[in-house]
């Protein structure tokens, strides 16, 4: 029988709010605490995505789960109106959240962690006192390549760890950032229940879907996803499908072909 989810009543940060959370308190003994605003320009013309791309804004899980009611969107639209007034008291609510979820980690035997961005792509370490929580793992995925850039460099909080997200706009971008040592996490067309690609572009391929603990993935690879929700419909180039690579291989495969019939016509090794 599993265990039920561990919760806590926090003001901003969601404890034990959806599946993959879930799971890595059952199998990585982590408790994560996630900040979820209105994505976008959903609560106000200020974008809190701004390196959002079309198939992201298409395909993003603002609806899903418990997204889908409005009392819950409503709640998330507040949050980040909040955030924009008063980003001040924000932050203070916010430290306070981070604190009870420490002691409830603590309680549990559970190292604490802490995603602040949900569904938004901010720069929290130049708002939020990242480096007073030292014992705290705060982790996110981000469209931002300059943010990417500092992560891989070593000029990013100690305890603050961050994940590329690849969509159709920035694949460059992303083949840049992995033989860094960062990582990408990306949404393949695979369906629930069978196995993602080994590789992309000649990276190696981890399933991002048992668990949301990024920061003990190991670097340099891809973390594959598979499309949930809007993102099965996908028309944009967000999401990969698998015969594309099975395409790539066959024309990689075809000129190899013909490279070593050209040899053997011309008496070649």
């Amino acid at each position: 029988m599993k265990k039920k989810p561990i919760t806590a009543n926090l003001k901003l940060l969601r404890i034990g709010g959806d599946a993959k959370t879930t799971k890595g308190q059952r199998t990585q003994g982590v408790l994560t605490g996630i900040l979820y605003l209105a994505p976008a320009t959903q609560a106000s013309k200020v974008d809190v995505c701004p390196f959002a791309s079309d198939g992201c804004r298409l395909a993003c899980l603002y609806t899903a789960g418990h997204g889908k009611f409005s009392n819950v969107q409503n709640a998330r639209i507040k949050k980040t109106l909040n955030y924009l007034k008063d980003r001040q008291a924000f932050v203070d609510t916010l430290k306070k959240d981070v604190e009870k979820l420490v002691k409830v980690a603590k309680k549990h035997k559970m190292q604490p962690a802490v995603r602040l961005n949900g569904t938004s792509d901010l720069p929290w370490e130049k708002v939020f006192p990242v480096g007073d929580f030292p014992q705290v793992k705060f982790y996110d995925y981000t469209k931002n390549p300059v943010r990417m850039k500092k992560f891989t460099q070593g000029k990013m909080p100690a305890n603050y760890h961050l994940t590329f997200s690849r969509s159709e706009t920035n694949e460059k971008q992303a083949l840049a950032i992995l033989p860094t040592g960062g990582n990408v996490a990306a949404v393949f067309a695979t369906k629930k229940g069978q196995d993602l690609p080994k590789t992309w572009k000649g990276f190696e391929i981890i399933d991002g879907d048992l668990d949301d603990v990024r920061f003990t993935d190991p670097t340099g690879v891809v973390v594959g996803l598979r499309a949930k929700g809007d993102a099965l419909k996908d028309k944009t180039g967000f999401v990969i499908h698998d015969d594309l690579g099975l395409v790539e291989n066959a024309v990689e495969c075809a000129m190899d072909a013909r490279e070593i019939l050209a040899k053997v016509e011309g008496g070649g090794a």
